[in-house]
């Protein structure tokens, strides 16, 4: 038998691909299944959270990345109880969870908070310098609800916008959370990129987080409208 080296890689690779899609789909569908069974067991409403969680030093590095990239007057959307926003001298969060935003108010009082949803936001566009969506996209439904809040945030963000996600290629605590829909993987964060084509984007990548930096190109074309906005 006479082996086709070429067509056996062709093949393998194909196989590959396959097997990757499958893991990756199994991850997702178990990651959902976790998010489920936290919505039917505690009713979905998220608390606070813990204070813990910013000692950590590769969180440290995802607040130093986020304050060192925030430019002018600062949004967070998807806040909690702001202490993100603080750290990075922000401004304005917001958040639907009226708890954490009645408690962001009374550990911030110089600070503007709005109770809203991100993915339809009562704010004009420009509004602010920096719009920061701080990991906040994997709690929301992919792809339909992801891309309506980073399509407000574009609009919304005069300079830039700033995106960080748990990094879905690894099992870590924070990929791994219950309170996440989905996982951050390469293919959702390509696709993610893509919704702000006309910016000028960084991604960079640790083992915890990916960051995402987009740049508003004044000679780009208008904000991307996602085909749900209109549905």
């Amino acid at each position: 038998m006479v082996l086709d080296i070429d067509m056996y890689f062709h093949q393998h690779a194909n196989w590959r691909r396959t097997l990757d899609g499958a893991k990756e789909s199994k991850r997702q569908k178990e990651q959902l299944d976790r998010y489920l069974s936290w919505v039917s067991e505690e009713g979905g409403t998220e608390g606070p959270t813990h204070l813990d969680t910013w000692f950590k030093p590769h969180q440290h590095k995802r607040l130093e990345w986020l304050k060192s990239h925030s430019t002018g007057v600062t949004a967070e959307f998807g806040c909690n109880y702001g202490y993100v926003l603080a750290y990075c001298g922000g401004h304005i969060g917001v958040d639907w969870n009226k708890s954490s935003i009645r408690l962001a108010e009374i550990l911030n009082p110089a600070r503007k908070f709005i109770t809203a949803d991100i993915r339809r936001l009562p704010l004009p566009a420009l509004y602010a310098d920096t719009v920061m969506l701080c990991d906040v996209l994997e709690h929301l439904r992919y792809p339909v609800d992801v891309e309506l809040a980073v399509a407000e945030a574009m609009r919304v963000a005069r300079a830039k916008v700033l995106i960080t996600l748990p990094n879905g290629e690894h099992d870590t605590p924070e990929s791994n959370s219950f309170k996440h829909q989905w996982l951050a993987t390469s293919d959702k964060v390509k696709e993610i990129v893509a919704w702000l084509r006309h910016w000028k984007i960084s991604v960079s990548k640790t083992r915890h987080f990916v960051m995402i930096e987009a740049v508003r190109v004044k000679e780009a074309a208008p904000d991307y409208v996602p085909d749900t906005a209109t549905a």
